[in-house]
């Protein structure tokens, strides 16, 4: 992983969400691409990663680059730093809990070399599960992430994950003003749908996740990431609509819980796991919807 003298083709953002042998695991994953492209790792670092193990990763990884941010920040603070501090042609943004296979980096700038490429404002892929895995980081992907479960058709969608996806650095120059100060992933894909792209689908682009959390930060998380998306949500609505989202706010476990369940009876994959993790998605569906709600009522994101 060394740094490349001229502007790298690819910059892969990586964001820290578990650390420690989470980082270093997806780090060597980075490090074993196979014909990877003139490429550079960045790493946003707040207090929560200090210098002495910033200069013990740089000891290993010797390309590894860092955007350093002051205090304690949040993770869309993190991706800002990342994007800003990327030279590449290509940007793609990670997640530690993600293990991107060897072909990864590649099918990155295969999907971006494609005649229509340029009419995609994101690429993104799905998002497998490294098995076996404890009942509640099961229940965590599948809440989070089991929208991405493949198998996954290529074409348009309607969302893509924020820890499998690319764009090129001119269509992120042409929205900055979206994400300059944070990098909210609905607001940025809001932008570039606004300038007539879509948001494209690769199943090429396929990584996988394992965490491993315990319950009372995942409870946290999850409250934190529902304040997150209610107060992002209601933050250009009226008071009509605000007030409709809150009054709708009971159904929203319900509702959370079935659409899991859903995906999984669909895709015939994982449903008795599904079904040993129900405790803990009835119980995060609740803490993020008490989340959300509190993100609609002050219109506050933290």
């Amino acid at each position: 992983m060394n740094v490349p003298e001229k502007a790298p083709e690819l910059s892969v953002i990586l964001i820290l969400l578990g650390g420690g042998t989470h980082m270093v695991r997806c780090l060597e994953a980075l490090s074993r691409q196979r014909n990877p492209p003139e490429m550079e790792v960045i790493i946003p670092r707040d207090a929560r990663l200090g210098d002495e193990d910033a200069e013990s990763l740089t000891a290993i990884f010797p390309g590894l680059r860092f955007a350093v941010l002051a205090g304690r920040q949040n993770f869309a603070a993190m991706r800002t730093a990342g994007v800003k501090a990327a030279r590449g042609r290509v940007v793609a943004i990670t997640e530690d809990q993600c293990i991107p296979p060897e072909s990864w980096c590649a099918a990155i700038m295969a999907a971006h070399a494609k005649p229509y490429a340029g009419l995609h404002g994101a690429v993104g892929g799905p998002v497998d599960k490294q098995q076996p895995d404890r009942i509640i980081n099961w229940a965590i992907y599948l809440r989070e992430l089991g929208t991405y479960m493949p198998p996954l058709a290529e074409g348009p969608v309607e969302s893509l994950t924020d820890c499998n996806v690319t764009y090129t650095r001119d269509a992120l120059d042409q929205i900055a003003a979206v994400w300059t100060a944070e990098f909210h992933e609905p607001e940025v894909h809001a932008a570039l749908r606004e300038r007539g792209q879509t948001l494209w689908l690769s199943p090429k682009l396929l990584t996988y996740q394992q965490r491993e959390i315990i319950l009372g930060p995942a409870i946290r998380e999850r409250y934190e990431f529902g304040r997150l998306y209610g107060g992002l949500r209601v933050a250009h609505l009226s008071g009509f609509r605000r007030l409709m989202l809150i009054a709708a706010t009971p159904l929203l476990p319900v509702l959370m819980v079935y659409r899991v369940l859903q995906g999984v009876l669909r895709k015939r994959r994982n449903v008795g796991v599904c079904l040993a993790a129900m405790p803990y998605l009835v119980l995060f569906a609740a803490v993020w919807s008490w989340g959300e709600l509190v993100g609609y009522v002050t219109g506050q994101t933290k």
